[in-house]
């Protein structure tokens, strides 16, 4: 999926997407080619599951009062319990997610923000799914087919092969959707 493909996805959505100036990307040590995605497509305020992404940009050490060795990590947002969502600036842009219930311990979401982004898409593609096929509250009450499940497994390894490894947040996100299922 081109960075064209994913504006123009959320786009068809209505959903605003925030670019960010490249003065101050480029300040913060961010690759270049991150750089040019978060310029010209950017990310939505709001993302399934339960994400929100910030409208300025900032290193986590300076947000949180960390030490220096958190300054690698600039915050794109949060998930739905405060834990940043960041780039790792030593990682080629890599994006994780920060546990600031066990001192900011990293965990693996994607290898890219491009990577990233694709994900965000096909995990909004697997709600859309389940509410034109199983109901309005399909999502909220975990009500999906293990081929509806296999389907989203499917395109967020083809975005990042190493999407659903063993602690990240995808592989957490199924596990947790698994959970839901078997409540319900």
């Amino acid at each position: 999926m081109s960075p064209q493909d994913i504006a123009a996805y959320w786009r068809t959505l209505g959903e605003p997407l925030f670019a960010y100036p490249p003065e101050v990307l480029a300040r913060l040590g961010i690759a270049p080619a991150t750089q040019a995605l978060l310029a010209t497509v950017g990310l939505p305020r709001t993302a399934a599951p339960y994400l929100s992404f910030d409208a300025s940009l900032e290193r986590v050490s300076t947000l949180y009062n960390l030490p220096s060795a958190f300054a690698q990590f600039v915050q794109l947002g949060t998930d739905g319990l405060g834990n940043p969502i960041v780039l790792n600036t030593s990682r080629n842009a890599s994006v994780e997610w920060l546990d600031h219930d066990k001192g900011f311990a990293t965990h693996y979401i994607n290898c890219s923000l491009q990577a990233f982004m694709v994900s965000l898409v096909a995990y909004r593609r697997f709600i859309e799914d389940l509410l034109a096929t199983r109901g309005e509250d399909a999502y909220l009450d975990a009500d999906f087919t293990d081929e509806q499940l296999t389907v989203l497994q499917q395109r967020l390894t083809e975005a990042d092969a190493q999407a659903l490894m063993e602690g990240g947040f995808w592989q957490l996100e199924i596990s947790t959707l698994l959970t839901n299922r078997a409540e319900f």
